[in-house]
This record gives structure tokens, sequence and C-alpha cells, in this order.
């Protein structure tokens, strides 16, 4: 008798165990399909097209830059 109920009250335990398991899984493909979604503006740089996010791009007299040392080549 105390074996059906045992039985019984692990199978509930087991589904209880997957069925969190699923949310988890499935909160987190929503957020990485929330993260994919954002669009990031992008600028070339102007000494070798590279594109850069425009909040990492150096900005000089002419133009966005990837990084200080195509600044300094570009606008001496």
């Amino acid at each position: 008798m105390v074996s059906k109920y045992l039985l019984i009250l692990v199978i509930l335990m087991a589904a209880i165990f997957i069925w969190r398991g699923n949310r988890r899984v499935a909160a987190k493909e929503r957020q990485a399909k929330e993260q994919r979604t954002k669009v990031i503006d992008m600028q070339p740089c102007r000494w070798c097209a590279v594109h850069i996010p425009t909040t990492e791009a150096v900005q000089g007299k002419h133009g966005s830059y990837c990084s200080v040392a195509h600044l300094h080549k570009a606008e001496p």
C-alpha cells in the first residue's frame, strides 16, 4: 500500500522536475531571441573600412575610426 503512494510521489516529482527544466530552457531561448532582435548602429572606419559599432568608434575631424592608431594615420 505504501509503495503505491511512494511510486506516485516519485512519478509526480519527476514530472515537476522535467516541467520546471523545460520552463528554464524556454526562458533562456526567449531571452536569446530578444538579444538577437536588437539593432546596433555600425559605421565603417575611414582608414580600413571595417565596420564597428557607433558606440565604440573613435571620432575624428573627418569621420569615425576603429582605433586611435587609424585616427592618427588618417589625420596627422
